[in-house]
């Protein structure tokens, strides 16, 4: 079998690799049936023009039928759009029920990324701001409802603004609105990790408050004593978002709650999908760009390799 990679060099370089397949032993074949094209990592690292091979979030079926998710182990988290793969045991393929929209398998990433932190504070907080309303930021935002807190989202952007409203987020706030908070939330989650954003977490946050820092930390000219200051003089915590450093087992904890969630219609997630395309390079190459270029009319896509 003929295993199809996709590879970019730049958003304006982008070719299908060829390969026989082959599956190391005790490792499980999946073919897929839709990955994910996303505007958060991937996207960066493609912009950056190195040579990527994006595509880590990914639906498909075992020989025998079986739809699952994948959540790859660290050392298989490069994935890749392709058309089949290997995973091995140490990767988690959740099974999906016959009712799951296969289509929206993939916001299950997206779900855990922003279930996590509330896993790292002592008690549920009440008050929750969300940085950032892109997919992951959407989602954390839709899951502090669900749990019954308080949430303010914030994004420069009046559509996704507009788009968290429609996934009931009461309250959402352009960042020079938020700028002005202080000492309210009890949780702040940056999905953008600028020195912008971290000086406007730290300001939100009440004494004693976390910030978990989802986004990938950019460089900034916020110094690191200013932050240290205010972290010492407030018991402040700031601490990785980073969804792989935690333990498979609460990984796939959220992952079941998502998708119970998502069965029984508790996240809206069909306003979040833009567009399913063909597995063609020329589709999949528009979608990327759009992504990029377009951030306020697309938001995230689907590749259907059943197609």
């Amino acid at each position: 079998m003929i295993q199809k990679t996709l590879t970019f060099q730049g958003l304006s370089n982008s070719f299908f690799t060829e390969s026989e397949f082959s599956l190391p032993d005790g490792w499980t074949k999946l073919t897929m049936d839709y990955s994910t094209v996303s505007p958060g990592t991937e996207l960066f690292c493609i912009r950056e023009g190195r040579s990527c091979m994006p595509g880590y979030i990914m639906t498909g079926h075992t020989e025998n039928g079986k739809h699952c998710f994948v959540f790859p182990s660290m050392k298989e988290s490069s994935g890749a759009h392709c058309n089949v793969r290997g995973l091995s045991p140490e990767s988690l393929l959740l099974p999906l029920p016959e009712q799951f929209p296969l289509e929206l398998a993939g916001f299950l990433r997206f779900i855990n990324i922003g279930m996590h932190p509330f896993h790292h504070v002592e008690t549920l907080p009440d008050q929750v701001a969300v940085i950032g309303l892109g997919p992951v930021g959407n989602l954390a935002a839709q899951t502090a409802r669900l749990f019954g807190c308080s949430v303010v989202g914030v994004d420069p952007s009046e559509s996704r603004r507009k788009l968290a409203e429609c996934c009931g987020i009461g309250t959402v706030l352009p960042p020079q609105e938020f700028a002005s908070v202080e000492k309210t939330f009890d949780l702040v989650i940056d999905t953008v990790s600028a020195s912008s954003t971290l000086k406007a977490s730290a300001r939100a946050l009440k004494d004693n408050g976390c910030c978990s820092m989802v986004g990938i930390v950019k460089p900034g000219d916020w110094p690191a004593s200013e932050l240290c200051a205010e972290i010492w003089n407030r018991n402040l915590l700031f601490r990785s978002g980073w969804e792989m450093k935690n333990p498979l087992s609460l990984t796939e904890e959220n992952l079941k709650r998502g998708m119970r969630w998502i069965l029984d219609s508790s996240y809206i997630l069909r306003p979040l999908l833009t567009e399913i395309v063909k597995p063609e390079l020329s589709e999949i190459t528009r979608v990327y760009r759009n992504l990029a270029e377009q951030p306020d009319r697309y938001f995230c896509c689907a590749i259907d390799w059943r197609a």
